[in-house]
């Protein structure tokens, strides 16, 4: 892989640290900087016109902030404004979760896929879209969305035993149609993999983060020699306790955190 000196890491909150977690593990000598729009998360419940300009407005900060590969990490806004965030970031490697995610479902389902994500996510239709296009026909599909699950984790809930009790309601539906493979289609999903496990224990889940090390490895990276890489944690509003309970749990080590403002890179 070309040997990019700052990759930037985009998410509405907090979950995206997940995906910045596997980012880390296969690469080296780089500054990774993530961006978390924890002052307007949840995006789920916004407009697409909404989410597009919010995915605009990240995106001109961290190129401002000098990036020379972007990852998005939000499936919300890989689903709803992937070609806005493109057009900004024209020119600059670009790496989002759909696609790859939907290449470690194909490699894994028995047959039944579900889908899990924000209101707006699974609205779009994204995930079930590409599924359709590159399935066997017979490959079955369950979306549900789950808009309380990224509050929980925001709020530092993700243990909390009423996640259990919103996971059930949500993912009962889907164990009951024999779903074997189900995709975390937000990455702050991930936070809620020991709740999920509990209400659906035999099933696959496959989760962005996964996802895009793998694309990063097969560029040519394998995190082999070199330094390791830094990370710089930036956040639109003030850092609260769920950050730090989220951070050690993925053994985050952030040289700064931060709070910035993105609205005024134009």
């Amino acid at each position: 892989m070309a040997r990019y000196r700052r990759i930037g890491v985009f998410d509405s909150g907090i979950g995206g640290l997940t995906v910045v977690q596997h980012v880390l593990s296969c690469t080296t000598g780089v500054d990774v900087v993530y961006l978390g729009d924890t002052a307007r998360v949840p995006y789920g419940s916004r407009s697409p016109e909404t989410i597009r300009r919010y995915a605009r407005e990240l995106t001109r900060f961290l190129l401002a902030y000098g990036v020379e590969m972007l990852v998005v990490a939000c499936n919300t806004v890989s689903a709803v404004a992937l070609e806005a965030v493109r057009e900004e970031a024209a020119g600059v490697p670009l790496l989002d979760v759909l696609e790859p995610t939907i290449d470690l479902v194909l490699e894994c389902t028995a047959g039944c896929v579900g889908i899990i994500g924000t209101r707006a996510t699974i609205a779009s239709g994204a995930y079930e879209r590409l599924l359709r296009q590159r399935a066997p026909a017979s490959l079955r599909i369950f979306s549900q969305p789950c808009p309380l699950f990224v509050p929980l984790v925001e709020e530092g809930w993700s243990e909390h035993p009423v996640a259990e009790q919103i996971a059930q309601e949500y993912l009962s539906p889907l164990r009951e149609a024999g779903v074997d493979t189900l995709v975390l289609g937000c990455t702050h999903y991930p936070l809620l993999v020991p709740v999920l496990r509990r209400v659906m224990p035999e099933c696959r889940f496959v989760e962005s983060g996964e996802a895009i090390a793998r694309c990063l490895r097969q560029l040519g990276d394998s995190g082999a020699g070199g330094t390791p890489p830094r990370l710089t944690v930036l956040l639109t509003d003030a850092p609260g306790p769920a950050l730090e309970q989220v951070m050690k749990r993925l053994g985050l080590l952030p040289r700064e955190v931060r709070q910035v403002s993105v609205s005024n890179h134009d």
